[in-house]
Formats: structure tokens, C-alpha cells, sequence
């Protein structure tokens, strides 16, 4: 396995470099990691008008950032870790614990009680630290999420 750390915090960087190694990295798994400055990701079937208040975002200067997989509108700041597997497809790959699973134990050996949750959702002691997508292209799988560890509360509501 490939492991992958940015040291850029640029969210349009680190969106367009996931998007580069998903679709060059062609033999090998991959962990990628980064952390994000201040912004908003919206799902690539998302309306951004829908999903946030783009006036108080503008006010604010944080930039609303699109990426290529589905699922809900997230907050990133330097207080969430991101993390993408990226992968074969094989026969049930797509299925979320083949993905959450090596999470929830890695929370787990920290000494959280960590467990998955709905359809794609990572809980500690019952809240929500993580949400996670995917995308299939070609033969690869994409799977990446976010981990909420130390981020302004008041800015993800």
C-alpha cells in the first residue's frame, strides 16, 4: 500500500491531487491524507444554493469546494483529518465495512469507543465524527471521508 500524506492545506489542491491519484495511481492500494483550511465540500450532485448560506461563506472567506463523489455537504477545517482508500473493485468491494472497518479500529486502539453507523457514518460514545463516500471509476474504487477531531463547532453547524 501506497501511503500519501499532503502537506498542502489548499482545498482546491488536495480535492484536484485525490482526483489525480484516483485516476493515475493504477497498481497499487492507496491511503491519502490531508488536512483542509477553512471550507466548505459539497457532493458532486449537490445544489450549492440548497446546501450552505453562500453569503456568510463569502463574508467569511471560506470557499465552497466541490468534489467527485457524492454525499452531503461537510465543513473542513485544520481540526478534521480527510482520508480516501482508493482500491480494486472486486466482488462486494463497495460494501462501507471493508472501508470503515480499518477506521473504527484504529479509534478503537486509541482507546474510543468507536463503532460504524447508518449507511455511512462513524460514531464515538454516539456522535458523529465521520461521514464517507465513494466513487467507482474504471476498475477503482474511491472511498474517502472525513474525521472530526478538533474543529470549530459552531462552524460545522
Amino acid at each position: 500500500m501506497i501511503q500519501i500524506e499532503t502537506t498542502s492545506h489548499d482545498p482546491f489542491f488536495n480535492q484536484a491531487f485525490e482526483d489525480y491519484v484516483f485516476r493515475t495511481f493504477r497498481e497499487d492500494e492507496v491511503l491519502l491524507l490531508w488536512r483542509n483550511r477553512p471550507a466548505v465540500v459539497v457532493g458532486c450532485y449537490q445544489n450549492i444554493c440548497r446546501e450552505v448560506h453562500v453569503r456568510a461563506l463569502l463574508e467569511q472567506n471560506v470557499p465552497v469546494v466541490r468534489r467527485m463523489s457524492g454525499g452531503g455537504t461537510v465543513y473542513h477545517d485544520l481540526g478534521n483529518l480527510n482520508y480516501s482508500f482508493i482500491t480494486d473493485e472486486e466482488a462486494g468491494s463497495l460494501r462501507l465495512e471493508r472501508f470503515t472497518a480499518p477506521v473504527v479500529d484504529a479509534l478503537a486502539s486509541l482507546g474510543l469507543q468507536a463503532e460504524a453507523s447508518g449507511r455511512n457514518d462513524i460514531l464515538v460514545e454516539g456522535r458523529k465524527v465521520s461521514g464517507t463516500a465513494q466513487r467507482v471509476y474504471k476498475t477503482r474504487i474511491l472511498h474517502h471521508g472525513t474525521l472530526l477531531f478538533e474543529s470549530d463547532p459552531d462552524m460545522v453547524a
